[in-house]
């Protein structure tokens, strides 16, 4: 069996330049930004459902909540920037005098890396709240458990859920109606 010649193994990685990969990148970045914040906050959900160990000790951060929390606040601090970037580069290239679409790209942005805060300290709620003797000292970081699902954590999931299908639904929009540019032999 022959693969085509154009076929390529970064062909696979990198989409094809132009107005389409702009639009593939960012509709990816949203996709990836809204999964990784929302399932930080499925983690707590779940924590409070069942109560998790998370260990004590040196290097303990290491650990797979340690990582896991890296990565919640990297995609927090890094996705907007990279968001609002590639976004407001296709909104441009595709609906140049609409503004209400990149004040909505904008909106979007800022509600989900507000949502995204919440879930990030609600994470980091697995490292503080300890459990405590019965003079009121903490016994260390062993297990979180507030007693009661933790609805505020799923309801935040469920927002960011909603923010990144709203970000792929203004790309997509966008596209969909039909307004390009040519420029230098390059359809955008």
């Amino acid at each position: 069996m022959e693969f085509p010649i154009d076929t390529t193994a970064s062909g696979l990685v990198m989409p094809a330049s132009g107005g389409s990969a702009v639009r593939k990148w960012t509709i990816a970045l949203s996709v990836a930004y809204s999964l990784i914040l929302a399932a930080g906050a499925g983690c707590v959900f779940y924590a409070s459902i069942r109560p998790v160990t998370v260990p004590a000790g040196y290097f303990s951060e290491v650990s797979s909540w340690g990582l896991a929390e890296l990565l919640i606040e990297v995609t927090w601090l890094a996705g907007p920037v990279a968001l609002l970037i590639v976004g407001l580069i296709q909104l441009h290239r595709t609906a140049r005098h609409r503004w209400w679409s990149a004040v909505a790209w904008v909106g979007a942005l800022a509600a989900g890396t507000a949502i995204g805060y919440l879930i990030m300290v609600d994470f980091g709620l697995l490292f503080t709240a300890y459990p405590s003797d019965g003079a009121g000292d903490p016994l260390g970081p062993s297990r979180w458990a507030p007693g009661a699902p933790y609805w505020q954590a799923l309801i935040a999931m469920g927002g960011q859920l909603a923010v990144g299908a709203v970000m792929v639904a203004l790309i997509t929009a966008a596209a969909r109606r039909g307004k390009t540019r040519d420029i230098g032999g390059m359809t955008f």
